[in-house]
């Protein structure tokens, strides 16, 4: 089922945007009223500021990661994580945002309600393109490393595909996964290997991903706790 805002009231991550109320307004409205964050977007920042540099992806990634392995250990799956929904407080703390699209699965039917087509096409798992059942938070994890090329370049991954139709044809076929930036750091290269690893089964969780060296080390100085969250798994 998709989160409501019963769920989205009990979600009170340091990387999970805060949910403040909610008011229907009519039999068709609803109003949620969300927590506002005034640095904006990453993809409003790539948009006015360019690509960005190698030392801040490592940490708006990490923070992602942070913000996803919340969630998970919740059972909730995004399905949308781009940098249009990952938010950055004016003190550099990176929020998840916009769960419309998102997914509350049991342990019984872990795959059951993802074989929808949700998200936003470039950043879109393989096994989501073909509709494949799936450990919805695999397909997160692509996601991740969609958003970090993003960062990279400025750009959305598959720059060189702009026909829908074709783009999923092309992303559900090809085992290698986007083209990677060319002005990664090994690290950073081989990180992105990792997340892009085409059978779901196969791609790291947020929690083993939070301990490569390409984040490892690089908490948010304003919150020591952060890395509790990872020794402890």
């Amino acid at each position: 089922m998709t989160p409501g805002p019963g769920m989205l009231a009990v979600l009170r991550g340091r990387h999970i945007v805060g949910y403040i109320a909610a008011e229907r307004v009519s039999d068709f409205e609803l109003y949620v009223f969300l927590e506002f964050v005034p640095g904006g977007s990453i993809a409003s920042m790539l948009a006015r500021f360019g690509p960005f540099s190698e030392d801040l992806i490592r940490l708006y990634t990490r923070q992602m990661l942070l913000g996803l392995q919340y969630l998970h250990d919740r059972k909730i799956i995004h399905r949308d994580l781009k940098g249009a929904n990952v938010l950055v407080t004016k003190d550099g703390v990176v929020k998840l945002a916009d769960f419309g699209a998102s997914k509350v699965y049991s342990e019984g039917t872990v795959t059951d309600g993802f074989k929808s087509l949700a998200g936003s096409l470039f950043w879109m798992a393989p096994e989501v393109m073909k509709g494949v059942s799936a450990d919805g938070r695999c397909s997160d994890i692509w996601s991740v490393g969609c958003t970090v090329i993003e960062m990279y370049t400025g750009a959305h991954p598959w720059p060189d595909m702009d026909n829908g139709w074709a783009a999923i044809f092309s992303i559900a076929r090809n085992v290698n996964g986007p083209p990677l930036p060319t002005n990664a750091s090994k690290e950073g290269l081989d990180f992105m290997q990792k997340v892009f690893k085409y059978e779901p089964g196969e791609r790291p969780t947020a929690a083993q991903l939070l301990k490569h060296p390409f984040v490892a080390g690089r908490p948010d100085p304003s919150d020591p706790q952060e890395d509790e969250l990872v020794t402890t798994m």
